[in-house]
This record gives C-alpha cells, structure tokens and sequence, in this order.
C-alpha cells in the first residue's frame, strides 16, 4: 500500500497517521465481528494520541467523540486531527477517523 499521508509542516508523522488507519481498521473490524470495543482500549489508545502530540515538533490538537451519529444510527467513536487549537475552531480537521461501536 502507498503511503497517502505527509507530514504538515512537522506536525504529525505519517507512521502515526499510518497507525491511527491500522487502529480504526481493526476496531471497524472487531465491530463487525460482534466484539464491542473496550473502555481501556479506548483509553490506552487516547494516552498514545496524547503522547504523539506533546511528542510532535509543533504539537497538533486531537478531538475525540463518543455517542450517537444520527446518519449510521449507531454508537462511534471519532478522532478528528487539527493542526492546533486554534484551527479547531475555524478550520475542518485535516483527518477524521471513525469506527462504529457498541452501546
């Protein structure tokens, strides 16, 4: 597979964009298999995007939601990625990662 992600202005690495995608791919498809994802999943993986930010040259500010997303009628958990605070609250996120969820 070609790497589809940069760097952004040494914001975030594309090995860590490149987790985050193997991250919500397994857990989209533990959700298929009937296998709810886990609390201490969630925030085992929310300390790792902690640490990844503190950790990136200039820092980029991670959203993450739990609940109710009325198009899939479903549960999801959704990591949304701005290059900084600001940005969350004039500009759209450079990357969004979803994965449906149990209750």
């Amino acid at each position: 597979m070609k790497n589809q992600y940069a760097p952004i202005n040494g914001v975030i690495e594309p090995d860590f964009l490149k987790y985050l995608e193997d991250t919500f791919s397994k857990w989209n498809k533990l959700f298929e298999d009937g296998v709810t994802l886990g609390t201490r999943e969630i925030f085992k993986f929310e300390n790792v995007l902690k640490g990844a930010s503190l950790n990136a040259h200039t820092g980029f500010a991670a959203y993450t939601h739990r609940g109710w997303n009325e198009e899939t009628e479903r549960n999801h958990y959704t990591v949304l990625i701005y290059k900084n605070q600001r940005a969350m609250e004039t500009e759209p996120p450079l990357y969004t990662f979803d994965t449906p969820i149990f209750g």
